[in-house]
């Protein structure tokens, strides 16, 4: 159907010649652009290309729950219009610390002692003595002088690199990072040089050419990338950019409370603690809360605090959350044993989905991805899926590349044998039936977990 432009006003067309769009032979990513001098005429088929979605039963998103984000969740189900338990593995809540009694405690007497915030920017009157005491232990856990916190992971790469690098720098980053960390790159006005995924000598390639051609170089780089739960090669990355004098940042939201011997994340997981000039990491899945941070040294957090526009021009951080976090954190190091659950969980799951033949990503985090292909099919069984009583995360294009749609499950400690079985079953039975694998399932199917 030629270009995501063309396609755009294809879709409008149809919509105004049938009231209704198709959805099956549309991605999100052909709604982006409509030459058109009325910026909210593309809005019109995307909204009707949702609407197809979800009279088809295919829409995953924004399924409301009705309960704590734990291994099991009650939702309240917009397409039978009642309550429904379903095993819950699509969220990063990795430790399951979200509803430990200890995390809970911990924000509800700060909520009380310092009520819900201090309504004001960080630098102002925003900054509450939990708010340091956080920011140190963040600092201690990561193997660096100090740390900073930010409102939420997205406003920390944003702001920490758009307040190093300027015009005449370059920023080197892996083709897979998190958006935010593209999204800082391009506000700060650096030049950005992408290496594919992994790709140790295009990296090195990357910055070949950028020597002498520009003032400073940093790469970036995910630790623990969240679409497929694969770990960086952090002491190469470290060693070339070593050799060309560039700096290395490394993402670790993903990878913080879920690898390294401590859960203290990639550096520690490759013994290189102290040795990685900026970590970045967020709240909002194994520390229960929500926000980010950065640790580096007194210096760059020092410049970041009067630099990085998301911080200086955002409303701080609460000192519940405050709290909340540095109980989760006490917790991590305290009750190693739920590490240890979450990896046991992860290769049991695994286990199972390679006996079935599936194509499976290696695992090793908290993450596991099952690629099945064709993007109808995925829609398909996502729907089957959801009716069975599982909440997982179905990833099509534009999340990944065209033809490697797939399933993402996100596994937490608090999953139960019983949670994984079911899980193994209610999927195994979505895959034969849509002829993703031909053994017999071993579940009779039903439509709710409970």
């Amino acid at each position: 159907m030629g270009n995501s432009l063309n396609r755009c006003a294809i879709a409008y067309q149809e919509v105004v010649d049938t009231g209704s769009l198709n959805s099956d032979y549309y991605t999100l990513a052909d709604f982006i652009e409509l030459d058109d001098e009325d910026i909210f005429k593309k809005t019109v088929p995307q909204f009707w290309y949702i609407e197809d979605h979800k009279r088809k039963g295919y829409f995953s998103y924004q399924r409301p729950l009705l309960s704590a984000c734990e291994n099991r969740v009650i939702i309240y189900d917009d397409f039978t219009g009642t309550e429904k338990e379903m095993i819950m593995m699509a969220s990063n809540n990795y430790l399951g610390l979200i509803s430990h009694p200890r995390v809970v405690q911990a924000g509800i007497r700060a909520y009380e002692k310092y009520g819900s915030g201090g309504s004001s920017a960080p630098l102002l009157s925003g900054t509450f003595d939990i708010t340091r005491e956080l920011e140190l232990k963040l600092a201690e856990f990561k193997g660096c002088e100090d740390a900073m916190v930010f409102s939420t992971g997205y406003s920390a790469n944003v702001g920490v690199i758009s307040a190093l690098l300027r015009k005449n720098d370059v920023a080197i980053i892996d083709k897979l990072n998190h958006a935010s960390i593209v999204d800082g790159c391009r506000l700060s006005g650096a030049s950005l040089r992408v290496y594919r995924h992994h790709d140790m000598g295009k990296l090195e390639k990357c910055l070949q050419k950028s020597r002498g051609q520009r003032q400073g170089m940093l790469v970036i780089t995910d630790g623990v990338f969240g679409m497929d739960g694969d770990i960086c090669n952090l002491p190469e990355i470290k060693r070339i950019a070593d050799r060309y004098g560039a700096r290395v940042m490394v993402d670790d939201a993903h990878a913080t409370g879920v690898i390294g011997k401590q859960g203290k994340g990639t550096a520690e997981h490759y013994g290189m603690e102290g040795m990685i000039d900026i970590v970045m990491g967020t709240f909002s899945k194994s520390l229960a809360g929500v926000g980010g941070f950065v640790a580096s040294t007194k210096e760059v957090v020092n410049y970041i605090r009067y630099y990085a526009r998301s911080y200086f021009f955002s409303a701080a951080l609460p000192p519940c959350i405050c709290a909340t976090v540095l109980a989760a954190l006490n917790v991590i190091e305290e009750e190693p044993e739920l590490l240890e659950q979450l990896h046991q969980n992860v290769k049991y799951l695994h286990s199972r989905f390679s006996q079935m033949g599936l194509e499976v990503t290696q695992p090793g985090t908290g993450v596991i991805s099952v690629i099945i292909g064709d993007e109808i099919i995925v829609r398909k069984m996502s729907k089957q899926i959801h009716e069975m009583g599982l909440y997982i995360n179905p990833l099509p294009f534009p999340s990944v590349r065209k033809g490697e749609a797939r399933f993402k499950f996100s596994l937490m400690a608090t999953h139960t044998m019983e949670d994984l079985d079911r899980a193994a079953d209610i999927f195994e039975a979505a895959c034969q039936e849509y002829g993703i694998i031909k053994t017999s399932p071993t579940l009779v199917a039903s439509s709710s977990v409970m």
